[in-house]
C-alpha cells in the first residue's frame, strides 16, 4: 500500500513539473475536485458529531424529550430555565437537555422510517434519554415496544409512591415479559406543561426511558411540574432529597 501510494504521488509530481500555479490548481480543480468534495464533506460531519457528542450527548443530570410539541420548550426555555433553577443541579458538571424537535406517532405503522423515533430509539437503547413527553394516547402505544420503564421497578419505588393515581398502561409486545397491563406512564395532564406552556392540546403524559440512569432527576421534573413547594438540595454530583431548612 506505501509503495503504491509513494508511486502514485511521484507520477502526479512528473504530470505538474514544469507547469505553473494557475495550471497546477486548474488540474487539481478538473481531476480531483470530487476527492476534495468528499473530504471536505468528511471533515465537517466529522466536526459536527465531535461537538455534538461534546454538547448534546456527554454526561448529563437529565435529558428529556418532549415530542410532537409546536411549543418551544427545548433547552434554554422558559421551562428548562425554572427545571435547572428548581433541581439546583450544577452544570458546570453536567447538562440538563430539552429536545421539543422530535415529532412521531408510534401507533401509525410503529413509526417505521420516522427519523425522529429512530433518534429515540438510539438515545434510549443507550440510555441518554431519560423521559418522553406526548400525548397519552400515543405514549401507551410507545409503551408497547417495551422502550419505557415498567414503572413497578423497584427505581421508581417513590415516583410510584407519590403519583399511582396517575399510572397509564399498556400490554407489552413482548408476551414473556407480560400478558397483563404495565405502567409505562404517567398522566400529566393538569401540569404546567399544560396550564402555563400549552405544549399539547389532548393532555399530555410523561414514560421514563427503559434504560434511564436518573430516575431521581425524573422524579425532581415531576415535582417541578406539579410545583411541589418543597424543592431539593443539590450538593455537588448527588441530589438530596431533603427539604431546605
Amino acid at each position: 500500500m506505501l509503495t503504491r501510494i509513494r508511486s502514485f504521488f511521484k507520477s502526479e509530481s512528473e504530470k505538474l513539473k514544469g507547469k505553473t500555479w494557475q495550471q497546477k490548481l486548474g488540474y487539481v480543480r478538473d481531476y480531483y475536485w470530487l476527492h476534495i468534495t468528499v473530504a471536505v464533506a468528511f471533515l465537517c460531519i466529522t466536526s459536527f458529531v465531535i461537538y455534538r457528542v461534546r454538547t448534546t450527548l456527554s454526561d448529563h443530570w437529565f435529558y428529556l424529550m418532549l415530542a410532537n410539541t409546536r411549543a418551544e420548550a427545548g433547552t434554554n426555555s422558559p421551562l428548562w430555565d425554572g427545571y435547572v433553577e428548581y433541581s439546583g443541579y450544577d452544570l458546570s458538571e453536567k447538562l440538563i437537555e430539552f429536545n421539543d424537535e422530535a415529532w412521531f406517532d408510534y401507533g401509525k405503522n410503529h413509526a417505521a422510517g420516522n427519523r425522529y423515533y429512530e433518534l429515540f430509539v438510539g438515545f434510549t437503547d443507550s440510555g441518554i434519554l431519560d423521559a418522553v413527553t406526548m400525548e397519552p394516547g400515543n405514549l401507551t402505544s410507545l409503551g408497547e415496544s417495551g422502550r419505557l420503564l415498567d414503572l413497578n421497578n423497584e427505581k421508581c419505588a417513590r415516583i410510584r409512591e407519590k403519583y399511582r393515581d396517575r399510572f397509564l398502561y399498556a400490554v407489552p409486545y413482548d408476551k414473556e415479559y407480560s400478558t397483563d397491563p404495565v405502567p409505562v406512564g404517567i398522566d400529566i395532564s393538569d401540569s404546567i406543561l399544560m396550564t402555563e406552556y400549552s405544549l399539547y392540546t389532548d393532555g399530555c403524559a410523561i414514560g421514563i426511558g427503559a434504560q434511564s440512569q436518573h430516575i431521581e432527576a425524573v422524579e425532581i421534573f415531576l415535582d417541578y411540574i406539579f410545583q411541589q413547594p418543597d424543592r431539593p438540595v443539590i450538593s455537588g454530583s448527588a441530589a438530596d432529597r431533603s427539604s431546605p431548612d
